[in-house]
């Protein structure tokens, strides 16, 4: 047999072994419900389209998944002095750190990524005019997407800061969506929030009338069975607590399931930290 023989014949080997590995998995997908999945990494990034917008998204999965996993969306504040991208690594922890998951890390319209993705639409001025009616309704109907796409069960939205208010906002307007969100250092009041703002940093990006729409003011559509769970830092000084606790104060008030933590010590920027995978936990079971 010559050299060339030779690289054939390994070469059929080869093709006969990845045809019969090919056939073992199939065999074993074919008697569980569940099948392996990538290790979790950072993602990918790809896109979802919702409201006419094409966002752009990195999606982790937990090594093991169903075939209906918990849809996990994330989504960044608002960001103003740098381009986000905490959000995928938040969702590379959420499904490293919980089974059965798929993480979807979504880019806010109109944002753009340090690798220069660039999602459709406005990004606005980072004073609470992204969380409007057209951003709001894209991001809900993106939502909607991944959630047929993935065949899942349960929806769960972690926001924070402006992307807490985007997802406060979905619950009121999309009652049905989400079956739970998890809100951190969330500008939930923004009139309030704005005026707070003006007074810290006396810019004029935050007087007078903005096109958007406030959390506070769509509570009574929020859905009688999901479960909203906020967070914020005591030293948030950003979005202080107290807007939190108007939320949430407006929220019991009218027998929606809203619970409130305050972390001690913890400032604005507190969505990576160790008290909000645990609180994120209990939501994805």
């Amino acid at each position: 047999m010559n050299r060339r023989q030779r690289i054939r014949a390994i070469a059929r080997r080869g093709r006969r072994l990845v045809a019969c590995h090919a056939l073992a998995m199939l065999a074993v997908g074919s008697t569980t419900a569940e099948a392996q999945a990538p290790a979790p990494t950072s993602g990918e990034p790809s896109s979802v389209l919702g409201g006419g917008l094409r966002m752009v998204t990195s999606t982790s999965k937990a090594t093991v998944l169903s075939t209906s996993p918990v849809l996990l969306v994330v989504l960044h504040g608002d960001s103003p002095f740098r381009n986000p991208d905490y959000q995928n690594r938040f969702a590379a922890r959420a499904a490293a750190e919980n089974t059965d998951v798929v993480a979807v890390a979504l880019l806010r319209p109109g944002y753009t990524d340090p690798q220069s993705h660039t999602s459709d639409g406005v990004r606005g001025l980072a004073n609470g005019d992204n969380y409007n009616a057209v951003n709001t309704d894209a991001v809900a109907d993106a939502i909607g997407e991944l959630k047929r796409l993935w065949h899942a069960r349960k929806v769960v939205v972690a926001g924070h800061s402006g992307g807490a208010a985007i997802a406060a906002n979905i619950l009121g307007r999309h009652p049905e969506l989400i079956d739970a969100a998890l809100l951190v250092s969330c500008p939930c009041d923004v009139e309030g929030w704005r005026e707070h703002m003006y007074q810290e940093r006396h810019a004029n990006v935050f007087k007078g009338h903005i096109d958007t729409l406030s959390p506070i003011d769509l509570v009574a559509g929020i859905s009688d069975r999901a479960t909203v769970a906020m967070l914020v830092g005591s030293a948030d000084a950003v979005a202080p607590p107290a807007i939190s606790i108007a939320y949430q104060a407006k929220a019991a008030s009218l027998g929606k399931h809203v619970t409130l933590v305050q972390v001690a010590g913890k400032p604005h920027d507190m969505f990576l930290e160790s008290d909000v995978f645990a609180a994120l936990a209990a939501m994805l079971k």
